[in-house]
């Protein structure tokens, strides 16, 4: 297959419309996605190819930072349609989604997305399909709306849907498009709603083995509960999963502007407001909160430092050479990386509890995994309890001298020198001596990470990402 301008790398993933492969941009040397629909075998497919260009034309024409950003949309000989996105490494929220998530981070995410939504609706756009794999990340845990393939523009005369019939996933189908009803905005703040419940207590709202009953549950079963400790959410999650939607909020800004005064009224929650999160009506500010803020930053940096010297004389203890273990996973550095770190956050080290009694061989084999699949998603030391820190040192409670274990947690190091590297290369110098700091008190025999440790040590630490910097422009 060839696409003009273009030079296609692999392909990354299918779905009902389309192929979508990972490519070069000739002109300008990026990474970009391509979403490619071949024509060559369809008969009477007028609505799909219109529908195909009409997600490139909506969300080209939607600027927004929680909305993927569009580069080019075109034809490609007789057969192939294409859009040009930006190439985002970060994974989805389905493949984070499943164990629960802190209020504070649902709620977050909440309000980036609905943002997202907002400036879509104004646009006339309704999404019809928000569901946490439509939901993408960038590295700085930015979520992204993506994948606008069967929104339509409210306003547009052509219809591209047959009467009775809904477009959307049906574990998050709000109940009037269950019906094949004409939908609005209100739509999509139901199916946030589904994906709030299930950010809270990683399991769907309507669980069923049919989608029968799952699209029955949806239009008439009461709005599930959320456990006694998530009480003080219930109402928010009411107003968007109203059966009825003139009974949900009138829009994503009015919820958006609901979440933050619920943010301001809760105590738990009030002092940890991301600075860029802001009313898309009032616009205020979080600097009001920059001395709280500071000081917990200031605590975190304290017990980051702590925890870190524990994770050094743990990988100690269980002293390993590369060469002793053959590390269960290779790894090249062009692999794509899913979920890199945020550098600001603390491992968790509290995660793990002794364990006192013989633990069964498929739970040891579920820890092997689970570890293994963090690895390759880049999950290393976050989210809290899900990630392959976690499980490795889990393993090595259960018996300290699991080589698996062992080289699992020696490959969390080679990791962070992948992403230092591709921080480097992407001129984002900061992050690359954060990567090389953190990797080092994983594995403080690393020889990749230590070259460019003495190779700081070397120049003094003030002028070594400067150094860094022109060796990597061949200064």
């Amino acid at each position: 297959m060839e696409i003009p301008g273009y030079s296609i790398d692999r392909r990354i993933g299918k779905g009902g419309m389309a192929s979508v492969y990972l490519a070069i941009q000739e002109s300008l040397g990026r990474a970009v996605v391509l979403k490619v629909l071949d024509i060559s075998k369809k008969t009477g497919s007028d609505d799909l190819i219109e529908r195909f260009l009409a997600e490139g034309r909506i969300v080209a024409s939607l600027s927004h930072p929680n909305i993927i950003t569009i580069f080019d949309i075109g034809i490609a000989g007789d057969n192939l349609l294409y859009i040009s996105m930006e190439y985002i490494q970060g994974g989805d929220l389905k493949t984070r989604i499943g164990i629960p998530f802190e209020p504070k981070r649902a709620l977050d995410y909440l309000i980036k997305i609905g943002n997202g939504l907002s400036a879509a609706h104004k646009y006339g756009v309704v999404h019809r399909d928000v569901k946490p794999a439509n939901i993408l990340f960038r590295d700085d845990d930015t979520p992204l709306l993506t994948d606008f393939g069967i929104a339509k523009q409210v306003n547009e005369d052509l219809n591209l849907t047959s009467t009775g019939i809904f477009l959307g996933s049906p574990n998050y189908v709000s109940p009037e498009q269950a019906d094949g009803s004409e939908i609005d905005g209100r739509a999509d703040i139901y199916s946030l709603g589904c994906i709030f419940y299930e950010m809270l207590t990683g399991e769907k709202p309507y669980p069923s083995e049919t989608v029968f009953d799952v699209v029955i549950r949806h239009k008439q079963a009461p709005i599930p509960a959320l456990p006694e400790d998530l009480q003080a959410f219930q109402p928010l999650l009411e107003k968007m999963m109203a059966k009825n939607r003139n009974d949900r909020f009138e829009n994503a800004d009015s919820m958006v502007e609901h979440i933050i005064d619920l943010q301001r009224r809760t105590p738990s929650l009030s002092t940890v407001l991301d600075f860029d999160v802001t009313s898309p009506k009032t616009g205020v500010q979080k600097s009001k909160r920059k001395f709280i803020v500071l000081m917990i930053l200031l605590f975190l940096s304290a017990s980051f430092f702590t925890a870190l010297q524990f994770v050094e004389i743990r990988i100690k203890g269980a002293s390993v050479s590369l060469d002793e273990v053959p590390l269960t996973t290779s790894v090249a550095v062009q692999a794509p990386v899913n979920k890199p770190m945020n550098t600001g956050t603390t491992i968790d080290l509290t995660n793990s509890a002794t364990v006192a009694e013989p633990v069964s061989d498929e739970v040891i084999n579920a820890l092997v995994w689970l570890g293994k699949r963090s690895l390759e998603e880049y999950r290393l030391t976050d989210p809290p309890k899900d990630n392959a820190y976690y499980y490795f040192s889990r393993l090595l409670e259960i018996n300290p001298a699991d080589k698996t274990a062992r080289a699992g947690l020696l490959e969390i190091a080679n990791r962070y020198a992948i992403l230092a590297e591709r921080a480097m290369a992407n001129n984002e110098y900061e992050k690359t001596e954060a990567y090389i700091n953190i990797g080092l008190k994983i594995n403080p025999g690393n020889e990749t990470l230590l070259s460019l440790k003495s190779l700081g040590e070397e120049i003094g630490q003030k002028s070594f990402m400067d150094t860094l910097k022109s060796l990597y422009n061949g200064k």
